[in-house]
């Protein structure tokens, strides 16, 4: 209780006043404005946007007029260009040396305006290849987009004259009307190109009308169409479309729906509204969209002008607020201020103080009560002062009963002391010994390293290949073997009997005589290997011991590779291999004698499988360690059905990727379990 009382910060009733009745509605204030700024700014940024749907509309109507009175000059034009390209067709009859061709005489020959009208020749791969407009020489119409090709292609197999609407032409960024027809012979195209004075009236009449109605919202900075999904471009010459705002516009184009758009330039807050716009009467250009540019930085301005004004006023509330909390405090505080000093003295011992009475009020009454209670408690303090003395004499007495009793445990614990210590150098004697046998232990295991073969001379003498090897402990029974055989390639994956200590003694004595048998006896096939490794282990664990004999051994898989001819051999005691090919597994099975029983059946052979590889093949030879891990929701064995499975499911990825999966989806399965013996998985690949 003491401690709580201490961690207490003292405070005052002005701070009290501040904190529990200023505070609040201030939060509450500062809420209040939050909410009136963002929801003046909410109706604020709506009010511009639906002005700037209702300009959209305007101008979508002017636009949708322009489309109207651009396709009235179409009329009349689309019977000229259909005859003058019929005309030019029936004389490029005989296309051959179209490239060289002088169309301005077949210009004049039809009667053609040479200043409004303009012939072009292009080619299946959409290249103008002739025309009377040098500009357009070479110029690649399929680079214009999908719209443009399909177009094109569209005219080449349907074998008829097509006209198109009114567009930018490249190079002047002029108005011009196209058409196109095939020649006879369907290996060109004669598009036909006409300017048209009225058109480019109806233009700058849009344009006028479309700025005047910019001109009348003072937010609306432009207003233009932009027509073409591929590339957009505008009748407008002078509007520009930016880098940056393309993926907008298309997006505008793929969505058919308006797209708005946020930026800040210059101190500058400007809104860009894409809005779609269908078109008709054509198959080249079947949409456009509006672009609307409005600044919206006065609209910002009036809003920062707003808060300003709120916090002013905030903040001058604030401090009148304080300012009368304090001086009206001040009646209150000093009344119990003088009490606040007669306590803390009480506090202190000194009992024989009382309050002051003044006035007339809570504190007054306040001050009575609490001088009655200092008086009661005065009397029992002085009462409790006696009990205490005595309790003291009491307590004095059992003092000396319990140093008594103190020396008696001591000596019980100078005993317990005494045996502590002895267990303890028993301890550190067990620890000392397991430390011995540790280090022997793993010792043992880098004597058993070096006789692994190092990760460069299994890659040098098998290419492609993985090696999961995961010892159960310090030192393993199973290991893995590799040598070059007359230019063959040889590797193993060997089980011992046993695992831990008594394995690794096996795994020296079966690296010893796989090296004996290719080495010394010369041994070049996988079954002459492998009886050769069965005799010499037999020979190595011949104990004469009256007539015992050691019953170990060790089960194994061992291939032969002849990589030039794609030739495998396999011979195995136990341990199958795996072979798979277009996502399919086959079992070569191996005998059912282990090595190192040689001396009870000396004319047993294994067999020696021969197979014929194919580029692609994946082979696998292992232990039983992986299959036979206890695990799973049930704690059951992993078995050799669950292994081909895992296999085969990944035997079309990565050695990395197959070695990682495989290791992950032991300790998945193993879970708590511990690991029961040696684990070794090989993957070879042609």
């Amino acid at each position: 209780m003491k401690d709580l009382f201490i961690a207490k910060k003292p405070t005052t009733i002005f701070r009290q006043l501040l904190l529990n009745v200023v505070i609040p509605p201030i939060f509450a204030l500062i809420l209040l404005g939050i909410l009136n700024f963002t929801h003046t700014k909410s109706i604020l940024i709506e009010s511009n946007l639906e002005r700037n749907y209702i300009i959209g509309d305007e101008i979508t109507k002017v636009l949708e007029f322009q489309d109207v009175a651009l396709g009235l000059v179409e009329v009349n034009l689309d019977k000229r260009m259909e005859k003058l390209s019929n005309e030019i067709v029936s004389v490029l009859e005989n296309t051959e040396g179209v490239k060289e061709l002088d169309l301005k005489a077949i210009q004049h020959k039809i009667e053609m305006n040479p200043i409004m009208e303009d012939i072009y020749i292009i080619n299946r791969n959409g290249i103008v290849i002739n025309t009377t407009f040098k500009k357009d020489l070479g110029l690649d119409f399929f680079s214009f987009g999908e719209e443009h090709k399909n177009l094109l292609l569209d005219v080449f197999e349907n074998k008829e004259f097509k006209k198109e609407a009114f567009a930018i032409e490249a190079n002047t960024n002029r108005l011009k009307k196209y058409s196109y027809q095939p020649t006879a012979d369907n290996k060109y195209i004669v598009q036909i190109g006409v300017y048209s004075q009225e058109a480019d009236e109806i233009i700058d009449f849009i344009k006028n009308t479309t700025k005047e109605i910019a001109n009348d919202n003072e937010t609306v900075e432009s207003v233009d169409l932009f027509i073409g999904a591929d590339n957009p471009f505008s009748l407008n010459k002078s509007a520009v479309l930016a880098d940056e705002h393309l993926p907008y516009i298309k997006q505008a184009f793929s969505q058919r729906d308006t797209v708005l758009v946020k930026e800040k330039i210059d101190n500058k807050r400007l809104y860009y509204q894409f809005i779609y716009m269908d078109r008709k009467n054509t198959e080249l250009y079947k949409g456009s969209v509006i672009r609307i540019v409005s600044d919206r930085s006065s609209d910002y301005k009036k809003l920062s002008i707003e808060l300003i004004k709120f916090m002013s006023i905030f903040l001058v509330t604030l401090l009148i607020v304080i300012a009368l909390i304090y001086v009206k405090t001040k009646v209150i505080t000093n009344p119990i201020k003088n009490l606040v000093e007669k306590v803390n003295r009480i506090t202190h011992g000194h009992l024989n103080e009382r309050a002051d009475i003044v006035g007339n009020n809570e504190i007054t009454t306040l001050s009575k009560q609490f001088n009655r209670m200092i008086g009661e408690l005065e009397s029992y303090y002085n009462e409790l002062e006696r009990k205490v003395e005595e309790r003291t004499r009491e307590i004095q007495q059992q003092k000396e009963e319990i140093e008594s009793q103190r020396d008696a445990i001591e000596d019980q614990r100078n005993m317990l002391a005494d045996k502590n210590e002895s267990l303890q150098e028993a301890y550190n004697e067990i620890e000392a010994q397991k430390k011995h046998i540790t280090d022997s232990i793993v010792y043992a295991k880098r004597i058993q390293n070096a006789i692994l073969p190092a990760p460069i001379l299994v890659d040098k003498i098998i290419p492609h290949n993985f090696v999961l090897y995961m010892p159960k402990d310090i030192v393993s029974g199973d290991f893995y073997w590799v040598a070059e055989v007359d230019g063959k390639s040889v590797i193993a994956a060997v089980d011992c009997t046993g695992h831990g200590v008594p394995g690794a003694f096996m795994s020296i004595i079966g690296s010893n005589q796989l090296d004996h048998a290719v080495r010394v006896k010369k041994a070049n096939t996988a079954g002459d290997i492998l009886n050769s490794l069965n005799e010499g282990v037999s020979m190595n664990l011949q104990h004469e011991a009256h007539t015992a004999k050691v019953r170990d051994g060790m089960d194994i898989a061992i291939c032969v590779i002849d990589y030039e001819k794609k030739i495998l051999e396999y011979a195995g005691a136990y341990n199958p291999l795996y072979h798979v090919r277009n996502g399919e597994l086959t079992k070569y099975k191996a005998d059912k004698f282990p090595v190192g029983s040689y001396l009870d059946y000396p004319d047993r052979k294994y067999t020696n499988n021969i197979i014929q590889l194919e580029e692609g093949d994946t082979m696998y030879i292992f232990s039983d360690g992986f299959a036979d891990q206890f695990g799973g929701e049930n704690g059951r064995k992993f078995m050799y059905k669950q292994f081909q499975e895992l296999l085969l499911e990944n035997a079309g990825k990565t050695f990395e990727q197959q070695k990682a999966i495989l290791e992950k989806r032991h300790m998945s399965w193993r879970g708590q379990e511990v690991q029961v013996d040696d684990i070794i998985v090989i993957g070879i690949k042609v």
